[in-house]
């Protein structure tokens, strides 16, 4: 059972994400048109397609275990940070004032830096920090100053 859900999306990103989608399904109707380099044009195209689905939303869940960072579909972005493996926390105003070694952004009120025992640091946007600092404290979780 999720202590905390959250979805993210920008509605100005997937704009742009369509709008890079759109040459590679025009290319794709050309290739097919001419006859040749078809097969090699669809597999791009479903690649790049399955790539912006997946970092047009990003999901957070925590639970009583871990952080769970995923997008739409959770295929390429996504990550898991275990509770217990959490040193500490942060809370920035501002979704580019994050800086982690591994990184999930779009845009958003605020962002959450990780600092893990073991391993790299993890930030991600959220559009409800607070909310998010409440519940790692619930878990034990010491927050910095």
């Amino acid at each position: 059972m999720a202590l905390y859900e959250e979805r993210i999306s920008s509605r100005g990103f997937t704009v742009f994400l369509a709008l890079i989608a759109i040459p590679m399904v025009w290319g794709l109707m050309a290739t097919y048109q001419a006859g040749q380099g078809f097969p090699i044009m669809l597999a791009s195209t479903f690649l790049l397609l399955i790539i912006l689905l997946d970092a047009a939303v990003m999901k957070i869940e925590i639970d009583e275990r871990e952080v769970r960072i995923r997008g739409l579909l959770g295929l390429i972005v996504r990550k898991t940070v275990e509770i217990e493996n959490i040193e500490r926390f942060s809370i920035r105003e501002g979704w580019m004032s994050c800086s982690g070694t591994t990184h999930f952004t779009l845009p958003a009120k605020g962002c959450i830096l990780i600092r893990q025992k073991k391993g790299w640091t993890v930030s991600f946007s959220t559009n409800h920090p607070e909310e998010i600092a409440q519940t790692l404290a619930m878990r034990g979780v010491p927050r910095e100053p």
